[in-house]
């Protein structure tokens, strides 16, 4: 409903992805990558879209003790995988 209105008002300015791990270990820095959590990416995304919004998507993994320990052409090769197949 509320993406619905913001659509309505050209209020959705940008698009950003990331997962919910549960259980997690820090609010702001235990973020999943795309897939890995409990988020229904893809059917925010339909309700995103069908809003009015067709810009970019900004993916944004805040992990500290996880991905951003990881190499980063790893993360970046699954990042482009999950992007495809989850959002």
């Amino acid at each position: 409903m509320q993406i619905e209105r913001a659509g309505r008002n050209n209020s959705i300015l940008a698009f950003h992805v990331c997962d919910w791990l549960v259980p997690t270990t820090d609010m702001l820095l235990d973020r999943g990558m795309m897939g890995d959590g409990v988020i229904d990416i893809r059917g925010i995304r339909k309700q995103v879209e069908a809003a009015g919004y067709g810009g970019p998507c900004e993916v944004e993994i805040f992990s500290t003790e996880n991905w951003w320990k990881r190499d980063a052409d790893d993360v970046l090769r699954t990042c482009i995988e999950r992007h495809q197949t989850v959002v």
